[in-house]
């Protein structure tokens, strides 16, 4: 599979002023995760008002629904990665965005608030409206439900298990079959609002922020991009910090705080849904974190059903 391209009228834009692209030096790969075959650094020479000047941008094989998803953010949030461009060719979809120097924060680390407040404004910029989203954004429906449960989160626990048994891992099994057949969590798909959501909200996908040149954090890959309950971009990896700024800023953008029912159905439904999606790759990283999982969602499901209940 062939390299993105870089298009010079799409990289000037981003520069903007009178920048001219002169140049397209090294590149080098990227670790793009399991959605990306190919992600390149890419050095760009340029010139602007004649002085010479170097820029990195990400060049990346995207899925349709990642680059659909990057054209529809529609809100202006420096969280979020600029989109510089992105096209299909033979060979797929791409994008085009900004290297983002520095480090991820670290998969156990809670994103800083400012993630969650612009999460909170993207999610009600598309709430009601997700009919305009492209078809090309994959939908947390029961097909994708049934695939986590069945397919993704085993597929962790195997490749866990090579490295030995343990009881977290049929505890992990037994508990995926029973989440694959519990009408629960289809009833919560049907009164939960969907929205856009990232869906893969934690720390090794937020770049850290630098202080000193006063850069926010950046929210990147979004590869897992779908249109689902909000709440599943807040549970998998929010503590109190950032549920509450999630809070806050929702009711600021919508001028009234967030309907309560929905706020503990969604909660409970995405704990059980997230942390069963994700117990398998944890499982991978810490059988002591999967089994933390395994409890919290075993106490969310139950949660769910008393939610539903309530409304019926």
């Amino acid at each position: 599979m062939k390299s993105p391209p870089i298009r010079h009228a799409a990289i000037q834009n981003w520069l903007g002023g009178d920048a001219v692209v002169v140049g397209i030096g090294r590149r080098t790969a990227l670790i793009g995760g399991a959605t990306a075959p190919v992600v390149e650094r890419v050095e760009i020479a340029y010139e602007t008002s004649g002085q010479p000047g170097l820029v990195d941008v990400v060049a990346k094989r995207a899925t349709r629904g990642e680059e659909a998803a990057l054209n529809s953010l529609d809100v202006v949030e420096p969280v979020f990665p600029d989109l510089i461009d992105s096209g299909i060719d033979e060979d797929g979809p791409w994008i085009v965005v900004p290297f983002e120097v520095g480090g991820v924060i670290g998969w156990t680390a809670e994103p800083p608030a400012v993630v969650y407040a612009a999460l909170a404004r993207l999610h009600l910029r598309h709430l009601g409206r997700v009919d305009e989203l492209p078809a090309e954004i994959p939908q947390v429906d029961e097909q994708f439900l049934r695939s986590a449960f069945t397919g993704f989160a085993p597929g962790g626990i195997a490749r866990a298990a090579q490295l030995g048994p343990h009881a977290v891992f049929d505890r992990a099994l037994e508990l995926l079959a029973r989440f694959a057949e519990d009408e629960r969590l289809l009833l919560g798909l049907e009164v939960l609002p969907a929205t856009l959501i990232h869906g893969d909200v934690y720390g090794d996908n937020v770049i850290a922020a630098d202080p000193g040149e006063s850069r926010p954090p950046r929210l990147i890959d979004w590869g897992s991009a779908r249109v689902g309950p909000a709440m599943l971009d807040v549970v998998m990896a929010a503590r109190r910090a950032g549920v509450a700024a999630y809070e806050e800023a929702w009711a600021a953008k919508a001028g009234t705080p967030m309907d309560e029912w929905l706020v503990a159905t969604g909660t409970a439904w995405a704990t059980a849904v997230s942390n069963a999606t994700f117990v398998g790759a944890t499982a991978e990283r810490s059988v002591e974190v999967a089994e933390f999982l395994l409890d919290e969602a075993e106490e969310a499901i139950d949660r769910l059903g008393r939610q539903l209940s309530r409304r019926t």
